[in-house]
């Protein structure tokens, strides 16, 4: 917001702020490991429709398997109205396709709104 938008009255966009009790009532997303033997393990975190989850930005940096980092990340994302696994997205990919649906972001970790299953099946596309 520039000065010039100020003389003109405008105001300067909100930004919402959740509130502690929103990240308190949120589902933590857990890190779990995946893998077929001989294969490369991958990490995993669930998104499930219509549920708030605080999810970490860089699962990368913070979680090992046996103490050695994994560099396969995936999103997996969860639908209770097909009552299954619509898909996967890379990791690194669909944090960048939730930002329209962060409630806030604090240091490593973001809150996202509860998504509806239209708005999963948009992030797969």
């Amino acid at each position: 917001m520039g000065l010039f938008d100020k003389f003109k009255g405008r105001k300067e966009p909100e930004r919402s702020m959740a509130p502690q009790e929103a990240w308190d009532n949120a589902f933590k997303a857990n890190v779990n490991f995946y893998g077929k033997e001989g294969e490369e393990p991958f990490g995993a975190l669930v998104l499930t429709e219509g549920v708030e989850t605080v999810l970490p930005v860089t699962p990368w940096e913070r979680y090992g398997l046996d103490g050695k980092p994994v560099a396969d990340w995936r999103l997996v994302l969860v639908s209770t109205t097909e009552q299954g696994i619509l898909g996967m997205l890379d990791y690194r990919k669909a944090v960048d396709l939730l930002r329209p649906y962060l409630q806030e972001e604090r240091a490593d970790m973001v809150l996202t709104r509860g998504l509806t299953l239209e708005q999963i099946r948009g992030l797969l596309k």
